[in-house]
This record gives structure tokens, sequence and C-alpha cells, in this order.
């Protein structure tokens, strides 16, 4: 099914707007290929953030990320349409317009006013690099769920949005449908799994898969920046939060080591208050509102 997704909402891009943490020194590699030069931390906080609830850390590099949930579900506001513009309006008047103030988003207002206007809750992991004159691009994989005239559908989905695009995408395996696709479905209450790998140079990898429903999808993007930020997060617009059962994060693995090793920063998602429980070891939950 074509959703209004699909026309070109970016969701996901705010949390671009991030800000930059002193760079670390990193030992060179010993192969005999040069090693690629170390990059800026990146901290993905910022007041752009507010629409995330999780956990976010920062390292010199991550090669790999992994997280698992159960698809939760979504209870759309009442009136429709209707009732997500209204909140759109509401998020805009009293966050400011942070959606319009992303850079890249402004090239394209209508997906800007999808983003704000249309109830969405989903939970996915992503890895955050800097790329050249300070372009920064995250490379995502996970879920999400969706309202169109009061009624939920859910996806998976891949994306790969930067300041200097917010319309990227990587490039789907052969056996993958789409970018985002819902046939096959993901249903409520399904296991989901998903990882992300980088190879130390240019080539990522995105993996998820609902072992409940029996699908495994993956696609591969090019991209010379280092990831210095790991997310295991939900998201959804503040003031245009759909009904939502708790989310539970399992597995949340960077590099192998549980995420809570890194020391990560929590997020919240500001209104309603959205946070996650404290992270211990590699697991933690966000409790619906």
């Amino acid at each position: 099914m074509m959703s209004r997704s699909d026309s070109g909402i970016r969701r996901r891009g705010w949390l671009l707007a991030v800000g930059i943490v002193p760079m670390m020194a990193m030992t060179p590699s010993a192969a005999a290929e040069p090693a690629p030069p170390p990059a800026p931390l990146i901290s993905p906080i910022s007041p752009g953030g507010d629409n995330y609830s999780g956990y976010a850390a920062v390292a010199p590099s991550f090669k790999v990320l992994s997280a698992q949930w159960k698809m939760p579900t979504l209870t759309c506001p009442p009136f429709g349409d209707l009732g997500g513009a209204v909140n759109g309006v509401v998020n805009s008047v009293l966050t400011g317009g942070s959606v319009f103030r992303v850079p890249g988003l402004l090239a394209h207002p209508g997906a800007a006013l999808g983003t704000l206007m249309i109830p969405h809750f989903g939970p996915w992991i992503g890895l955050v690099g800097m790329g050249p004159g300070g372009d920064r691009t995250l490379i995502q994989t996970g879920t999400i769920g969706e309202c169109d005239a009061g009624v939920p559908h859910y996806f998976g989905f891949f994306e790969t949005p930067s300041f200097s695009n917010q319309e990227g995408m990587p490039t789907p395996d052969a056996d993958t449908p789409d970018n985002r696709w819902n046939t096959p479905p993901t249903i409520p209450g399904d296991e989901v799994a998903a990882t992300i790998t980088w190879d130390g140079r240019t080539n990522y990898h995105l993996a998820v898969a609902d072992t409940t429903q029996g699908w495994h999808y993956g696609a591969t993007f090019q991209s010379p920046v280092i990831p210095t930020a790991a997310l295991a997060v939900v998201e959804g617009i503040p003031y245009n939060v759909p009904g939502f059962t708790s989310v539970t994060f399992t597995g949340v693995t960077a590099d192998g080591r549980p995420l809570a090793t890194y020391n990560p920063q929590s997020l919240s998602i500001a209104a309603p208050h959205i946070s996650p429980t404290p992270i211990t070891d590699d697991s933690f939950t966000i409790p619906s509102p």
C-alpha cells in the first residue's frame, strides 16, 4: 500500500541537528591500506532532538550496532487526519516550528509539513557520522507505525538522510521489496531484530528481520562518513504522538558490548514527556504514556 510517507515525508532527519564534542586520538591501523582519518565525535543531543526517546552513545567509531524489540500497537488520535493536523499546529506553535529549522528540510516543505502533521511512532537503530564540510548522515533501520485517516499502518524501513540530502536512501538487496514496505507485513507484537554494520571504509549494510513473520531484508549504503554515534530509540513528534503500547529494547549492543558500557545519553520526547527506563546492560523500556 502506498501511504503519504511514500510521497516525500522525511521524519527521522531531525536527529541530524547535532553538536560536536572534542576529537579523541585514534591509534592508526596496522593494515597495509591507510586507515580513514580520525573523525570528530558527534553528539546526537541537540534542541532539535526532542522527538526521540531512548539512548545514544558516542565513541571514536562503531562497526556493528544491533537491537531487538516487539512492534508496539498504535492508537491513533480522534478525528482522523484532522486530529493529526491540529496536533501538528500545536507542535509548531509550542516548539517554534523546530521541524522547519532542520537543515535540508526547507528544500522539501511538503515533507516537513507531512512530518509535522502525520502522527507516527516507531522503534529503530541508527549510526550517525560526519561527512565533508560538516555534513552529517544518519544510517537507520527499524519499524514504524503511521496514522492514516485514524487507522494505524505498520512498515519496515531503511533510510540514510543527511543535512545535504534529506531524501537519502540506501540500495535494497536483490530480495528486498524496497526501502519501505508493509508486504510482507509487520504486525503489533511481532519480534523484530535489526543490525547495522560498517566495514571501516565506505560500506554499510543495514538488516532488519521480523522473526515472527519470517522475513529478513537488507540494504547497502556507500558513504565516507565515520560513524561516531549509535542510537536505539523510538520516534514521535511532540504533541502529536499516537497512543502506543510499551516498547522494550533488548540485546542492544555496539561492537559486541552492551550499550550501557558506553555511558549513553538518555533522550526524551518532549510532550507528552516520554522517557526511557534506566538502561541495564543491553536493555531498557519506553513506557506507554
